[in-house]
Protein backbone atom coordinates (compact mmCIF):
# COMPACT_ATOMS: atom_id res chain seq x y z
CA UNK A 1 0.00 0.00 0.00
CA UNK A 2 2.79 2.34 0.78
CA UNK A 3 4.20 1.93 -2.69
CA UNK A 4 0.87 2.94 -4.23
CA UNK A 5 0.80 6.21 -2.31
CA UNK A 6 4.30 7.16 -3.40
CA UNK A 7 3.25 6.86 -7.05
CA UNK A 8 0.56 9.55 -6.54
CA UNK A 9 3.04 11.87 -4.83
CA UNK A 10 5.66 11.54 -7.58
CA UNK A 11 4.13 14.41 -9.66
CA UNK A 12 2.86 16.93 -7.18
CA UNK A 13 0.83 19.92 -8.50
CA UNK A 14 3.27 22.78 -9.26
CA UNK A 15 0.70 25.63 -9.28
CA UNK A 16 1.59 27.07 -12.74
CA UNK A 17 -0.59 28.21 -15.63
CA UNK A 18 -1.21 26.26 -18.78
CA UNK A 19 -0.44 27.72 -22.18
CA UNK A 20 -4.17 27.92 -22.95
CA UNK A 21 -4.86 29.94 -19.77
CA UNK A 22 -2.07 32.39 -20.63
CA UNK A 23 -3.36 32.84 -24.21
CA UNK A 24 -6.88 33.58 -22.93
CA UNK A 25 -5.61 36.20 -20.47
CA UNK A 26 -3.40 37.85 -23.10
CA UNK A 27 -6.33 37.95 -25.53
CA UNK A 28 -8.60 39.59 -22.94
CA UNK A 29 -5.92 42.19 -22.12
CA UNK A 30 -5.39 42.90 -25.84
CA UNK A 31 -9.11 43.40 -26.47
CA UNK A 32 -9.44 45.66 -23.42
CA UNK A 33 -6.46 47.82 -24.44
CA UNK A 34 -7.76 48.02 -27.99
CA UNK A 35 -11.06 49.32 -26.69
CA UNK A 36 -9.94 51.77 -23.99
CA UNK A 37 -6.53 52.79 -25.39
CA UNK A 38 -7.87 55.40 -27.84
CA UNK A 39 -10.21 56.74 -25.15
CA UNK A 40 -7.32 57.22 -22.73
CA UNK A 41 -5.26 58.96 -25.45
CA UNK A 42 -8.18 61.28 -26.31
CA UNK A 43 -8.84 62.10 -22.66
CA UNK A 44 -5.19 63.05 -22.10
CA UNK A 45 -5.19 65.39 -25.11
CA UNK A 46 -8.62 66.80 -24.42
CA UNK A 47 -7.70 67.54 -20.81
CA UNK A 48 -4.93 69.90 -21.97
CA UNK A 49 -7.20 71.62 -24.49
CA UNK A 50 -9.86 71.88 -21.77
CA UNK A 51 -7.24 73.51 -19.54
CA UNK A 52 -6.40 75.99 -22.31
CA UNK A 53 -10.10 76.79 -22.69
CA UNK A 54 -10.40 77.42 -18.95
CA UNK A 55 -7.33 79.68 -19.07
CA UNK A 56 -8.84 81.79 -21.85
CA UNK A 57 -12.14 82.00 -19.99
CA UNK A 58 -10.29 83.14 -16.85
CA UNK A 59 -8.57 85.90 -18.83
CA UNK A 60 -11.91 87.19 -20.13
CA UNK A 61 -13.34 87.17 -16.62
CA UNK A 62 -10.31 89.02 -15.28
CA UNK A 63 -10.53 91.64 -18.06
CA UNK A 64 -14.27 92.08 -17.54
CA UNK A 65 -13.90 92.43 -13.78
CA UNK A 66 -11.04 94.92 -14.16
CA UNK A 67 -12.93 96.99 -16.74
CA UNK A 68 -16.03 97.29 -14.56
CA UNK A 69 -14.23 98.00 -11.26
CA UNK A 70 -11.71 100.47 -12.74
CA UNK A 71 -14.09 102.04 -15.29
CA UNK A 72 -11.55 101.55 -18.09
CA UNK A 73 -11.54 99.64 -21.33
CA UNK A 74 -9.40 96.52 -21.31
CA UNK A 75 -8.05 94.36 -24.08
CA UNK A 76 -7.68 90.60 -24.11
CA UNK A 77 -4.57 90.07 -26.20
CA UNK A 78 -3.88 86.92 -28.22
CA UNK A 79 -0.43 86.19 -29.61
CA UNK A 80 -1.24 83.44 -32.09
CA UNK A 81 2.35 82.43 -32.85
CA UNK A 82 3.38 82.09 -29.18
CA UNK A 83 0.01 80.75 -27.87
CA UNK A 84 -0.02 83.46 -25.21
CA UNK A 85 -3.09 85.25 -23.87
CA UNK A 86 -2.78 88.48 -21.91
CA UNK A 87 -4.86 91.30 -20.47
CA UNK A 88 -3.98 94.98 -20.39
CA UNK A 89 -5.81 98.32 -20.12
CA UNK A 90 -6.62 100.01 -23.41
CA UNK A 91 -4.13 102.89 -23.87
CA UNK A 92 -5.77 106.31 -23.65
CA UNK A 93 -3.27 107.98 -25.98
CA UNK A 94 -1.66 106.75 -29.17
CA UNK A 95 1.92 107.05 -27.87
CA UNK A 96 1.26 105.12 -24.68
CA UNK A 97 2.74 101.63 -24.46
CA UNK A 98 0.41 99.31 -22.57
CA UNK A 99 1.75 97.05 -19.86
CA UNK A 100 0.34 93.54 -19.52
CA UNK A 101 -1.41 93.08 -16.19
CA UNK A 102 -1.79 89.36 -16.57
CA UNK A 103 -0.43 86.90 -19.09
CA UNK A 104 -0.56 83.13 -19.54
CA UNK A 105 0.91 80.66 -21.96
CA UNK A 106 -1.50 77.98 -23.11
CA UNK A 107 -0.63 74.39 -22.16
CA UNK A 108 2.02 72.62 -24.21
CA UNK A 109 0.69 71.45 -27.58
CA UNK A 110 -2.32 73.79 -27.55
CA UNK A 111 -2.23 76.35 -30.35
CA UNK A 112 -4.47 79.25 -31.28
CA UNK A 113 -5.32 78.33 -34.87
CA UNK A 114 -7.33 81.44 -35.77
CA UNK A 115 -9.54 84.23 -34.41
CA UNK A 116 -12.53 85.85 -36.11
CA UNK A 117 -14.29 89.05 -35.13
CA UNK A 118 -17.21 90.84 -36.79
CA UNK A 119 -14.97 93.87 -37.44
CA UNK A 120 -11.87 92.28 -38.91
CA UNK A 121 -11.03 89.40 -41.25
CA UNK A 122 -10.03 86.04 -39.78
CA UNK A 123 -6.45 86.04 -38.54
CA UNK A 124 -4.36 82.90 -38.32
CA UNK A 125 -1.07 84.57 -37.40
CA UNK A 126 0.17 87.61 -35.55
CA UNK A 127 -1.72 89.26 -32.72
CA UNK A 128 -5.39 89.99 -32.06
CA UNK A 129 -7.05 92.08 -29.34
CA UNK A 130 -10.66 91.72 -28.19
CA UNK A 131 -11.97 94.73 -26.29
CA UNK A 132 -13.90 94.75 -23.02
CA UNK A 133 -15.62 98.11 -22.43
CA UNK A 134 -16.03 99.78 -19.03
CA UNK A 135 -19.57 98.33 -18.72
CA UNK A 136 -18.22 94.80 -19.06
CA UNK A 137 -19.40 94.16 -22.60
CA UNK A 138 -16.97 91.97 -24.49
CA UNK A 139 -16.23 92.23 -28.19
CA UNK A 140 -17.68 89.21 -29.92
CA UNK A 141 -15.16 86.78 -31.32
CA UNK A 142 -14.58 83.20 -32.33
CA UNK A 143 -11.39 81.47 -31.27
CA UNK A 144 -10.19 78.20 -32.78
CA UNK A 145 -7.83 76.09 -30.70
CA UNK A 146 -6.01 72.98 -31.85
CA UNK A 147 -4.59 70.25 -29.68
CA UNK A 148 -1.83 67.67 -30.05
CA UNK A 149 -4.22 65.16 -31.60
CA UNK A 150 -5.18 67.70 -34.33
CA UNK A 151 -8.64 68.15 -32.83
CA UNK A 152 -10.12 71.63 -33.09
CA UNK A 153 -12.18 73.38 -30.42
CA UNK A 154 -14.35 76.36 -31.32
CA UNK A 155 -14.75 79.00 -28.59
CA UNK A 156 -17.46 81.60 -29.13
CA UNK A 157 -17.14 84.69 -26.93
CA UNK A 158 -20.54 85.80 -25.60
CA UNK A 159 -20.62 89.62 -25.68
CA UNK A 160 -22.77 90.29 -22.62
CA UNK A 161 -21.32 87.83 -20.16
CA UNK A 162 -17.82 87.34 -21.53
CA UNK A 163 -18.31 83.60 -21.12
CA UNK A 164 -17.32 81.14 -23.79
CA UNK A 165 -19.58 78.74 -25.64
CA UNK A 166 -17.31 75.77 -26.28
CA UNK A 167 -17.65 73.28 -29.11
CA UNK A 168 -15.35 70.26 -29.17
CA UNK A 169 -15.14 70.41 -32.96
CA UNK A 170 -14.72 72.99 -35.73
CA UNK A 171 -17.80 75.15 -36.24
CA UNK A 172 -17.99 77.68 -39.07
CA UNK A 173 -19.55 80.99 -38.05
CA UNK A 174 -20.19 84.07 -40.07
CA UNK A 175 -20.86 87.47 -38.53
CA UNK A 176 -23.61 89.57 -39.84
Amino acid sequence: MRGDRSIHNACPYKGGFTLLELLIVITIIGITLGYIGPRIRFSIFSSSIDEGTRDIMAMFRYARSSAVTRHKEYLVHFDLSASVVGVYPNPTSSGETPEMEKEIRLPRGILIKAIKTPYAPEKDEGEVDLMVNRDGLVEQGIIYLTGPGAEVYTLVVKPYSGDLKVYDHYVEFSHG
